[in-house]
């Protein structure tokens, strides 16, 4: 393989030109030899494609993996991986977990190893909120506790504690889930995720009768940009800012929010 051309295809899906970089890592596999070499320039190209959630192209770059007869347990290891994500990130949520815990239980030795930890953290990471998203708070809630101290290049530390917070807030931990929200919140990513950490915030504020508090993170989620809020949250903050005002006895405010809502 040409280590040099490698290098330059990684830098340009270091540089978000992923498509360029699937591309190259493609044409690469074409040139390569063996079938295990073909097939780890392949989960390159694989990776570029889940990135930027062309699905479709991933699919059919792991039936190509798929097919090729590799016989190195550490290329196999990351093929399993590659199609674990992919698995998740097309909602085949059960599958995936599946598929991750396979892996954890084939690879255990390999895992364990220093130079693969940021395997293992990704793993891991991806479990957590899968189950999350599953509704299995109480499995979740282990891994993404420890995932907090994860130091991995893949790590996202704002994703972590706001499915943190969201376990917390679903077994009845009230505090530790503000504390989460609020640690997902200081990341000042003004994205989606911040927007819904405030609107569960704010939830928790309400629930505590802590009306202006929850006032201020609603209104800091609407202030954010649009694309940090989809229609149906959206809907839910203005729903809430209703109950919130009327609460807090502004009238003019909490009808304002009510038809916002009802024309959301």
């Amino acid at each position: 393989m040409d280590q040099t051309r490698f290098e330059n295809a990684n830098k340009l899906w270091a540089a978000g030109r992923n498509e360029d970089a699937a591309r190259e890592f493609h044409a690469m596999a074409e040139e390569a030899d063996y079938p295990d070499e073909k097939a780890g320039i392949l989960t390159n190209e694989h990776k570029c494609y889940l990135q930027i959630g062309q699905l479709d192209k991933a699919g059919e770059v792991m039936r190509q993996i798929r097919s090729l007869p590799v016989q190195d347990s550490f290329v196999r290891m990351i093929i399993d991986i590659g199609d674990a994500f992919m698995t998740s990130q097309m909602g085949k949520l059960k599958e995936g977990i599946r598929k991750f815990e396979t892996i954890l239980a084939l690879n255990q030795e390999e895992l364990r190893n220093p130079e693969q930890r940021h395997l293992y953290e990704q793993i891991q990471q991806r479990r957590g909120i899968t189950l999350t998203d599953l509704c299995r708070y109480t499995e979740a809630l282990p891994i993404l506790k420890e995932a907090v101290s994860f130091t991995s290049d893949k790590f996202d530390p704002q994703l972590v504690h706001f499915y943190l917070g969201v376990c917390y807030q679903n077994t009845s931990n009230p505090q530790l889930a503000k504390e989460a929200f609020l640690r997902a919140i200081d990341f000042g990513l003004n994205n989606d995720f911040e927007a819904n950490a405030r609107y569960r915030l704010a939830i928790l504020y309400f629930i505590n009768r802590a009306f202006a508090q929850a006032k201020y993170h609603l209104e800091a989620a609407l202030r954010m940009p649009e694309q940090a809020l989809g229609v149906q949250l959206r809907k839910n903050i203005y729903q809430q800012m209703s109950r919130t005002c009327h609460y807090l006895g502004e009238i003019e405010e909490e009808q304002k929010y009510s038809k916002l809502a009802q024309a959301s």
